[in-house]
């Protein structure tokens, strides 16, 4: 009996896991509704004919459910301050009020470039509600797309750390890197508010999976509309930093690669599981606490950012 219950459990698995990998072929009507966009026509290969800026300098962070801003969180915005120099930072959150010395740090960096906006996490898309698993982050994933559809801009990961300007890519409707499993990374998205492949990502929910992390926000867009259509957005696969570079981070003694890409996306949240267990046994954390002396290339990288805490070296 319990071999026999092992085998079905094992099928199912298997059963599950390939409905969801399981995508529609080329639909006509979804690309419909895209007719007679302002964009129609234009190359993200090349982008504007004379290199002009058409994405706003404006970049946009979501911060849901936690007042307090951590280190790592505030490290990745100075940076983004500091090395991309925008018109104007976006806090969207459904907080009344942050809090904590981070936070001070910000608003006194930042100063009239900080603007704050309130949004509201939705609970359903497409008359289908959020997985209770998957909440906080699948309507945190519908709601970047509907943030770019509005303001357009830059919009940031609170963990994707800017290590050059980005305006490079402000010429393209739309620039998205790509993960390692060729997925699009969510990390980093530089989008005009009209971009065309914003409209058909949302789309891509109608057919919502609750049971899968990244089916809806990354895997389907992809097999679903780039595939078909990779002239809707400008592709880039090394230099966003969307893909793993936790190992380099956190493991190597030294990377000094990282000044050669535009960002990094450094995967905070799951350094527990992807760095070594002595690693975290060591620096289960990484802070103000702890981060003067972390020997990790991510040490190198937060205190050339923030690091108001270290001692001063002697000249």
């Amino acid at each position: 009996m319990i071999i026999i219950i092992l085998v079905v459990l094992t099928l199912t698995r298997r059963y599950i896991s390939k409905q969801q990998t399981r995508f529609r072929p080329y639909d006509p009507n979804l690309f419909n509704k895209i007719k007679g966009n302002i964009f129609e026509g234009f190359d993200n290969e090349t982008g504007t004919s004379n290199g002009s800026s058409i994405v706003p300098n404006h970049i946009h962070f979501l911060f849901l459910n936690a007042s307090y801003i951590p280190y790592v969180h505030a490290v990745c915005v100075l940076a983004a301050f500091r090395n991309h120099r925008p018109e104007k930072i976006f806090f969207h959150t459904n907080v009344v009020q942050f809090t904590g010395r981070h936070w001070d740090k910000i608003k006194r960096t930042l100063g009239p470039v900080l603007k704050v906006t309130n949004v509201t996490l939705p609970t359903e898309i497409f008359g289908q509600k959020f997985s209770k698993n998957y909440h906080l982050w699948h309507a945190g994933d519908v709601t970047r797309i509907r943030i770019l559809m509005q303001y357009g801009g830059i919009f940031l990961d609170n963990d994707s750390y800017v290590v050059r300007n980005l305006d490079v890519f402000r010429k393209y409707e739309m620039t998205i890197g790509i993960t390692d499993g060729d997925y699009l990374g969510t990390q980093v998205l530089i989008a005009h508010k009209d971009a065309r492949f914003l409209k058909l990502w949302l789309e891509c929910y109608r057919d919502y999976n609750p049971d899968s992390w990244y089916y809806n926000a990354g895997e389907k867009p992809m097999a679903e509309v780039l595939i078909y259509r990779p002239e809707l957005a400008h592709t880039v696969h090394t230099l966003l930093g969307v893909h793993t570079l936790s190992e380099r981070l956190y493991i190597w003694d030294k990377w000094d690669n990282w000044r050669k890409y535009y960002s990094v996306h450094l995967i905070v949240r799951h350094r527990n599981y992807m760095d070594t267990l002595w690693n975290n046994f060591w620096w289960p954390d990484l802070d103000e606490t702890n981060i003067c002396d972390y020997p990790k290339p991510f040490g190198a990288m937060a205190r050339e950012i923030y690091s108001d805490f270290c001692p001063k070296k002697e000249v």
